[in-house]
């Protein structure tokens, strides 16, 4: 309304040619209703102008013979609001033929009213009409706004614009904190949270307007005013712990005094669990986890299955699992998605199979209807590249066994791949490994994309995330030596401004790193040198387990370590430890010294006690080391199919 929009002649005291901002003050009443309304249904905002004209008419002795309730539903059916005519009930009612109603240039977001309001930019939004009027950030001088409603709807509308201008972001920062006396707390998190979709840093703003809101008393304090605050602190990633740990009081409280929302409850959980994963706070206590936890489960029905998504998202961001009340509200939540199948989203279902795999909770009536959902076309079309990789990741946590629609899968995300980054790429293609599903076009556009990519690209992944990789492609059997040549050269460029580099890498990591290079028998020579260095000098926290696989991954290649390594690895073999390990293990270990040409007499006793019918010959390389393996003849020809047939 503020961006222009003209009034319908038959409204008293207005000219067809006044715009809404010269309406009388008396008028502004009905518009934070009217905003509000139009977000559920345009009729009934139509009904509430016609109800205030109407009574404003009555009074008026000025007023038209026309100006009766149906002329606001005629006015809004022109407008593009209303799909349908209004019925009419009276003569009234009908649009006056001989006075036709004067809508010029009518905003395109006024026709779509409940997208705008709603937050949700339309294509007509992002490229306005030449005749339309300008947007409200624009129509406004953001100096002369002298209330809180007006300023409001000025940065919602900058911030769906994306209006990054730093000057009038700083304006809307200083009015905001001249009307913070005058504003509600409702008011001023509706600020907060249009400035954190704006993504504008202004600390000045977030510690004044959190402190207004901490010094508010407990009943100014509505749970979906909490739930704003936290959105607004964990969108910017904001650290103002005096009042994250006020909202979490507020929270608690009013769920002991039955005053929290569904909406409220829900949003409130997932913007904690977000600060918490960013490091903008700390968990909260098990007391009020518990409460969020007692009073989902037992008020299933209040919540909408958007509102049960928050919930689960926000579980798997604490990492609760394992306990029995986890595995109930899982287990109800699970029964609401089942019985509200045509409502699951994409991204619904998304976060739900994700949810239970990561809480470790089972159930197979989720998966299935999951599943069914995800078999709909236009649902599956609907997953972003993360959804989606986080799809594929709660279907092969599960084992699941239903090929067709990991293959749907699989094409999806052919067709997104070129949006994805390092670390979805990973998980799509591990995911994919685990579930034991080969899609040979989609492994070979992955490499091709890591092969032709900036190393810029490359290096924006974390080491554990190349190393998920790597992993996924070894599993693969994606023997790809320029793929590997590249993730190796990312491997040895990290800087040591980075988190986590090889020198400081855990060694179960770089132990994976080798053996993801050796189950494809690649051998990167400098790489294998920078790993070995960094275990040579953090060879007491390499485990039994990971030297294991060490020793194994560099036979398959004929990797000889560097003879400290050498001498560290036979001082471990020569230790009591042989006997933790299982005979797999045992076996794998006897394979792997023989092949590389070490003895290890202790080792060979060892394995003689175990395994008493195990000799050196049985072994592969019979202990003649490194590059020494007997030369096999030529490969026999396979027979054909009609000699094996008659043969067999």
């Amino acid at each position: 309304l503020a961006q222009g929009f003209w009034f319908d002649p038959v409204v008293p005291g207005l000219s067809p040619v006044e715009p809404f901002w010269k309406v009388p003050t008396s008028w502004l009443g009905c518009v934070p209703t009217l905003c509000s309304v139009m977000l559920k249904d345009g009729r009934a905002c139509s009904r509430l102008l016609s109800s205030h004209w109407t009574k404003a008419s009555k009074s008026s002795s000025t007023a038209p013979a026309n100006a009766c309730s149906g002329s606001a539903e005629w006015h809004f059916f022109h407008a593009g609001v209303l799909d349908c005519p209004p019925t009419p009930s009276c003569p009234s009612d009908r649009p006056n033929t001989r006075r036709p109603i004067h809508l010029p240039s009518v905003p395109s977001f006024l026709r779509d009213g409940r997208r705008f309001l709603s937050g949700k930019a339309t294509s007509s939004h992002s490229a306005p009409n030449s005749d339309d009027p300008p947007a409200a950030h624009l129509a406004y001088k953001v100096k002369d706004i002298k209330d809180v409603s007006t300023l409001l709807l000025v940065a919602r509308s900058a911030a769906l614009s994306d209006y990054d201008d730093p000057k009038f972001w700083r304006h809307c920062s200083l009015v905001a904190q001249r009307l913070i006396s005058v504003a509600s707390p409702s008011e001023l998190s509706q600020l907060l949270v249009a400035v954190a979709d704006a993504n504008v840093q202004d600390d000045e703003l977030m510690y004044n307007i959190g402190d207004a809101c901490v010094a508010c008393s407990k009943n100014d304090l509505d749970t979906d005013t909490v739930a704003r605050l936290l959105q607004a602190h964990a969108q910017l990633e904001f650290r103002n712990d005096r009042v994250v740990d006020r909202m979490k009081e507020a929270l608690y409280e009013q769920m002991q005094e039955s005053r929290a929302t569904a909406s409220g409850l829900a949003a409130s959980y997932l913007h904690l669990a977000k600060l918490m994963q960013a490091g903008c706070t700390l968990r909260p206590s098990e007391d009020l986890l518990e409460a969020v936890v007692r009073m989902v489960s037992q008020h299933l029905s209040f919540f909408t299955v958007p509102q049960l998504s928050q919930v689960l998202e926000g579980h798997v961001l604490f990492g609760m699992r394992g306990d029995r009340q986890t595995a109930g509200l899982l287990t109800g939540i699970g029964s609401v998605f089942a019985k509200n199948a045509e409502e699951l989203s994409a991204k619904d279902c998304a976060i739900a199979i994700k949810g239970f795999a990561k809480c470790r909770v089972h159930d197979e009536h989720l998966m299935n209807t999951v599943a069914n959902r995800l078999r709909e076309r236009g649902v599956r079309e609907d997953l972003e590249p993360t959804q989606l990789s986080d799809s594929l990741y709660g279907f092969a946590k599960f084992t699941c066994q239903d090929t067709a629609l990991l293959d749907l899968l699989s094409i999806e995300a052919r067709r997104c791949l070129h949006l994805m980054d390092v670390a979805t790429l990973s998980q799509v293609v591990a995911s994919l490994a685990k579930a034991g599903v080969s899609s040979q076009v989609l492994t070979n556009r992955a490499a091709s994309l890591i092969k032709r990519a900036d190393d810029s690209w490359l290096d924006e992944a974390t080491l554990p995330q190349l190393q998920v990789l790597n992993m996924a492609f070894g599993k693969l059997q994606v023997s790809d030596g320029p793929l590997f040549e590249a993730c190796a050269a990312s491997y040895l460029r990290r800087s040591g401004l980075e988190a986590v580099t090889l020198p400081t890498a855990s060694t179960e990591l770089l132990v994976n790193v080798i053996h993801a290079f050796a189950k494809v028998h690649h051998f990167h020579a400098d790489l294998f040198s920078a790993i070995n260095s960094v275990l040579i000098d953090r060879f007491d926290e390499v485990s039994m387990t990971d030297l294991v696989k060490y020793l194994h991954a560099i036979s398959k290649v004929e990797h000889l370590p560097p003879p400290p390594l050498q001498q560290r690895i036979l001082e471990r073999l020569e230790s009591d430890k042989l006997n933790t390990l299982g005979v797999f293990d045992l076996l794998k270990v006897a394979t792997a010294v023989r092949r590389l040409g070490i003895r290890v007499p202790s080792l060979e006793s060892h394995v003689s006690v175990v395994l008493p019918h195990e000799n050196d010959s049985s072994a592969v390389g019979g202990g003649l080391g490194p590059g020494r393996r007997l030369k096999r003849g030529p490969k026999k020809r396979r027979q054909s199919a009609r000699k094996r047939k008659w043969t067999w």
